[in-house]
């Protein structure tokens, strides 16, 4: 074990070079949502030579791919998630033009340094940031392929996700009846009011749900001047929780019986059109424990065992709920991510250690995982336990 952990690392170390040398091309043509048709196509094409075979466009997304290498038959499945989109009107602000990159260096050097059977899967997942490409992948069934997954994010320290919130977006719809707002008032019915009134009750909603949850509501399009009432308005509404099945079965009700209220308080009518929803993510502390383990080992910089849950939501999530996942945070930037100075260190000398970091603990984790079958068998059980409804 300690020979192919030596050759992995230096395999990485070799690799480092050309594969940054792609991740900044990616960071220079940044794309966003599902139009990534350049950083697919790169990825794909340098998988392909490295011998992979790849099925793009999966789940009727174009940019989409699945790239998959085996030694020998039914050893076990590693997988690796690889995101690529950018942040629209931003670029490279969340550090995704790293996260394939790395994932084939410890996929490279996983294959060169460990002489068993097994399989690697890398699955190419577009539009993290919008829609969230990972839902639409699951739910037309991949991602269930590998006996466990590997995912990887940028960030101020190394670290372990241990929990984010699930997220149910919708985008709601007013209709009223228009008219004159000072000739003719009491002819019309406004879509606005309802509107309002929805927010209102939202409001009142926050007060009476579980710790943690959150809600958040904007007006997707301007309702047009004061002078009128208001035939239609737009609103965008999230839900979030930590724990999807209160959030899809608790509150995505209760919302929809206040737009129901705001209706029929102001005479109008509306339409709900429900977003894709991001599920929370699942952690698994064997899975947590082992990465920052090899994190320590490997002299991985700003290592944090601190478990704090994130507020935010990612279709990780997803992902996690159908195969044991870990999200692993390497460290990358002292600036907050989403921002101009997070960007600009895209192509920066911690940016290129960050990819090498990145590959070096996924590869190790991953052989570990191979070198134990008992490890992989408590791995696959807890993730079971884990799915279970809570009484």
């Amino acid at each position: 074990m300690n020979s192919a952990k030596e050759t992995l690392l230096r395999s990485v170390d070799a690799c480092a070079d050309e594969l940054f040398a792609l991740a900044c091309d990616i960071f220079d043509h940044p794309e966003h949502g599902r139009t990534e048709v350049y950083a697919s196509d790169l990825l794909t094409r340098y998988l392909e030579e490295k011998g992979f075979t790849v099925e793009r466009g999966l789940a009727d997304l174009p940019t989409s791919f699945r790239a998959v290498w085996e030694r020998g038959s039914g050893g076990p499945t590693i997988g690796f998630l690889l995101e690529y989109d950018s942040l629209k009107g931003m670029g490279h602000a969340c550090g995704h033009h790293l996260q394939g990159p790395n994932a084939i260096a410890a996929a490279l050097a996983l294959r060169e340094a460990w002489q068993g059977d097994f399989k690697i899967v890398l699955y190419g997942t577009p539009d993290e940031e919008i829609a969230g490409g990972k839902i639409d992948m699951v739910n037309a069934g991949y991602c269930r392929d590998v006996d466990v997954m590997f995912a990887t994010h940028t960030a101020g320290s190394t670290s372990v996700a241990s929990g984010n919130k699930a997220l149910a977006p919708a985008w709601v719809t007013f209709h009223g009846t228009p008219s004159h707002a000072a000739g003719s008032p009491w002819k019309g019915r406004s879509a606005m009011d309802a509107m309002l009134l929805c927010f209102h009750g939202l409001e009142i909603m926050r007060e009476h749900v579980q710790d943690g949850c959150r809600i958040h509501y904007t007006i997707r399009e301007g309702t047009g001047p004061s002078n009128i009432v208001h035939e239609k308005a737009s609103a965008h509404i999230t839900l979030r929780s930590t724990d999807r099945l209160y959030m899809e079965e608790e509150m995505v009700p209760r919302m929809h019986d206040i737009v129901k209220g705001a209706c029929l308080m102001t005479g109008t009518t509306a339409e709900i059109t429900p977003r894709p929803v991001y599920w929370n993510y699942l952690p698994l502390q064997s899975l947590r424990n082992l990465v920052l383990d090899t994190a320590e080992e490997i002299g991985a910089p700003k290592v944090s065992r601190i478990s704090e849950p994130s507020g935010g939501s990612t279709d990780i999530g997803n992902v996690s709920w159908v195969v044991p996942t870990v999200n692993v945070y390497v460290y990358y930037s002292d600036h907050p991510g989403h921002t101009i100075p997070y960007m600009n260190d895209g192509k920066s000398e911690k940016a290129r250690e960050c990819l090498v970091t990145a590959g070096k603990i996924l590869g190790v984790t991953a052989m570990k995982i191979l070198h134990d079958p008992a490890l992989l068998q408590a791995i696959q059980e807890e993730h079971k336990a884990a799915i279970q409804p809570k009484a």
